[in-house]
C-alpha cells in the first residue's frame, strides 16, 4: 500500500490542507489528484483513531445499534479512505466539472476543521465520495432512527433523514447527491416495496405498450 505515509504524524501540522486551492479546482480529475496529494500524509493510526473517538460517542447507544453504526463508520471511513486513493478516473469522467455547490462545500469543510487534524481528514474522505464519486458521505446502509437507511435503488441514493437535515448548518446534508426517502421507503418493509414496484412497473407497461 504504497500511499500510507508512516511518519506522517511526525511531518504533517494541523491546517496543512490547503482549502483555498481546492476551492480553485474546476474538474473532478483535479480534484481526485489533489485529494489524494492531501490524503498521503495521513497514517493507519489517524484512520483507527477516528474510529476509536467516533465508538467513544456511541457509549450510550443500546449496545446492538451501536454495534451497526460503528461498522458503517468503518465503512465510510477506513474504506471510503482506501477508495480515495486508490481510484482512478476514464478521461470522460475526469473532465467532469465540479457542481456549483463545490466551493460552499470547501468553504464549510475549512470553517468546521479549523485545523482538526481528524477533522479534514473526514472531510477530504467526504468531498470524494460526494465530489468524485457521486455518493452519500453516509454509505449505503447506515441506519438511522425509526429503522431506516441509507438505500441505492434503481441507481438513486434515497436517505430517511435527507430532507430533515438539509437545514443543519453542521451537517453535510445539503451537499449530498442523495434524495429524501420516498414515503412508502418509511412505511412499507423492503418486500412490500418490491411488490408494488412489480405492480407499477406491469401496469405502466400496458399502458403504454403500443406494439
Amino acid at each position: 500500500m504504497g500511499f500510507w505515509n508512516r511518519s506522517g504524524a511526525e511531518r504533517y501540522a494541523a491546517g496543512d490542507t490547503d482549502w483555498s486551492a481546492l476551492a480553485r479546482l474546476l474538474r473532478k480529475g483535479e480534484l481526485l489528484a489533489e485529494l489524494q496529494s492531501c490524503g498521503a500524509v495521513f497514517t493507519p493510526e489517524d484512520l483507527e483513531e477516528m474510529l476509536v473517538r467516533y465508538g467513544k460517542k456511541l457509549a450510550h447507544v443500546r449496545k446492538e445499534y451501536a454495534a451497526v453504526l460503528l461498522a458503517s463508520a468503518r465503512v465510510q471511513i477506513v474504506d471510503g479512505y482506501h477508495r480515495m486513493m486508490t481510484a482512478k478516473l476514464a478521461a470522460v469522467h475526469a473532465d467532469v466539472r465540479l457542481p456549483g455547490s463545490w466551493k460552499e462545500f470547501v468553504r464549510f469543510a475549512a470553517d468546521q476543521t479549523r485545523g482538526n487534524r481528524l477533522a479534514e481528514l473526514k472531510y477530504l474522505i467526504a468531498a470524494y465520495a460526494m465530489y468524485v464519486a457521486d455518493e452519500p458521505a453516509h454509505p449505503v446502509g447506515t441506519p438511522f432512527p425509526g429503522g431506516y437507511s441509507v438505500e441505492l435503488h434503481e441507481g438513486v441514493y434515497y436517505c430517511p433523514v435527507r430532507a430533515a437535515q438539509s437545514e443543519v448548518d453542521e451537517a453535510l446534508c445539503r451537499f449530498c447527491p442523495a434524495v429524501q426517502s420516498r414515503e412508502r421507503d418509511l412505511v412499507l418493509t423492503r418486500g412490500q416495496r418490491e411488490f408494488v414496484e412489480r405492480g407499477e412497473k406491469l401496469e405502466n407497461y400496458f399502458y403504454h405498450y403500443h406494439g
